[in-house]
């Protein structure tokens, strides 16, 4: 993990010189898994956004051995979605695909902005780049500096569903073992994992078969310490695995609980969502920020950015045992608040006990749609994070539409990231494998959100018999705009979901 104030210091670096240590390879891996479809998603962000006109990406297929299969170019020169299939490419089984961009420019950021997406007929999952390849041994120093925990993995287990996680190593083939601890109100649940498996290579990690004494719908906080690998950066895949085969999967986020990474001030963390009134909307806090007393407020903003609503949901204290995990459309209806009135919902965090603000305050923004809840895993925002004079806003995205799928998106106006404004003049891009489809400009209220239904967007897709990837792009002269999207399929409401870059 790299300290979050290292990581401000670095973006003030390559603004202020954006010749001083460039970046020319970014990466991720994509992992092959049992009875879907794996392929990735991303729009043209290096030519839309920053003009670079020669990226060539290379596929590498990796055999469950950990040796090359082999590699493919691909030109991407085009202000397109470019989408590939990489179940199918090779013949050979395959573990792991290795997806590279170079660029003769300046790329910035050596994490692709790529949709990871794995799907049947009954699911589709989706989770933004979350393992790379670092770039040398440079890197390496930087990233892996400090070695904590893997957490914010939500827990649901019955008879018809598992948590699981999916452990990847790296380029060097990774023997040792994977610590889980599992915290509960009352009692505290240690496993141990022992993990030999080639370069490349995956294991995925039953939490019904590694916790057997753990009673079905126990409610806790999941913490997995993974064997250091040297040029790698891991994160695990998290989520729920239904006995159909079917699952439902995030990244697993820094458990910072024994790392001390405070602001200088005591200044709110705050972030708002798009609230979708036909769908779950619930919020999933875990103590694992640096140690610290936390009270907890949830509010809800009117189509015209007022707050109409606040109220305190709980107090968060890390390390503990008690995380907070709050129906907010609940909350709202007992308020007697007319959902239908909600644009957006926000969550605050204020220090008590004299307590530190963290820098990281990390947790779980949850849609569902009746099946598998996606997970979204997000952190809140505070006026110290770094914003360069005349920043203004381009947030992309990935939207599902077709194949029995649909998906609800929005762009909220952020009013706490960027109190100085009424609104945002956005123009919104979408676009397909063929490029541009439409434009829009929309006035983004501050504190609201845009908000859209991609079966009623784009009715030409809904009677394709796959899932087609749709992106889109909202532009403004001003920063504070962000993306977020769920997708569900239409016949058994399994839900995914992602924010946006």
């Amino acid at each position: 993990m790299k300290k979050f104030k290292e990581v401000e210091l670095t973006r003030k670096k390559y603004h202020r010189d954006p010749s001083l240590n460039s970046v020319h390879r970014s990466s991720l891996m994509v992992p092959e898994l049992d009875d879907c479809i794996a392929e990735i998603s991303f729009l043209n962000h290096f030519l839309i956004k920053r003009n670079h006109k020669k990226i060539a990406c290379i596929i590498t297929s990796i055999g469950k051995d950990g040796k090359k299969i082999e590699s493919r170019l691909h030109h991407i020169d085009q202000p397109k979605v470019y989408a590939f299939t990489l179940t199918g490419m090779v013949e050979q089984p395959v573990s792991n695909y290795m997806i590279e961009f170079f660029s003769p420019d300046n790329l910035f950021i050596p994490f692709p902005a790529v949709m990871v997406n794995h799907r049947n007929n009954k699911f589709l999952n989706q989770v933004h780049s979350f393992n790379r390849v670092l770039n040398d041994i440079f890197e390496n120093d930087a990233i892996n500096e400090n070695h904590v925990k893997e957490s914010s993995v939500d827990l649901i287990l019955n008879n018809n569903t598992d948590t699981c996680l999916l452990f990847t190593a790296g380029p060097i083939a990774c023997k040792g073992s994977l610590e889980i601890e599992i915290g509960t109100p009352s009692k505290t649940y240690r496993a141990v994992e022992s993990v030999d498996i080639p370069r490349f290579g995956h294991k995925k990690i039953s939490l019904r078969e590694s916790f057997k004494d753990l009673p079905d719908g126990a409610k806790g906080i999941i913490k997995a310490k993974q064997p250091n690998q040297l040029l790698f950066y891991g994160r695990l895949i998290s989520g729920q695995w239904r006995n159909d085969k079917t699952f439902s999967a995030n990244h697993s986020y820094y458990d910072s609980s024994t790392t001390q990474e405070y602001w200088d001030n005591t200044k709110l963390s705050d972030r708002q969502y798009p609230f979708f009134s036909n769908f779950k909307n619930k919020i999933k806090i875990y103590p694992i920020a640096s140690p610290s007393e936390l009270e907890i407020i949830l509010y809800a903003n009117s189509n015209n950015g007022e707050e109409i609503h606040s109220q305190k949901i709980g107090s968060l204290v890390s390390p503990s045992n008690e995380f907070i995990d709050t129906d907010i459309n609940a909350i709202f209806e007992n308020a007697e608040i007319n959902i239908s009135t909600i644009s957006s919902f926000g969550v605050r965090a204020q220090v008590i006990n004299d307590s530190k603000m963290p820098t990281r305050i990390g947790h779980q923004l949850i849609y569902g749609a009746g099946g598998l809840d996606s997970s979204i895993n997000v952190v809140l925002g505070n006026p110290n994070i770094f914003n360069r004079p005349g920043k203004k806003s381009m947030k992309w995205g990935q939207i599902i539409v077709g194949g029995d799928f649909d998906s609800f998106f929005g762009f909220t106006a952020d009013s706490k990231e960027n109190k100085e404004i009424t609104k945002h003049e956005a123009n919104i891009t979408f676009y397909d494998k063929n490029g541009k489809l439409e434009e829009k400009k929309v006035d983004v209220l501050n504190g609201t959100s845009v908000k859209f239904e991609a079966s009623k967007e784009f009715k030409e897709f809904t009677d394709y018999d796959l899932p087609q990837y749709v992106w889109c792009s909202a532009e403004s002269e001003n920063y504070g705009l962000n993306f977020f999207a769920c997708t569900y399929n239409t016949q058994t409401k399994h839900s995914s979901g992602d924010h946006g870059f």
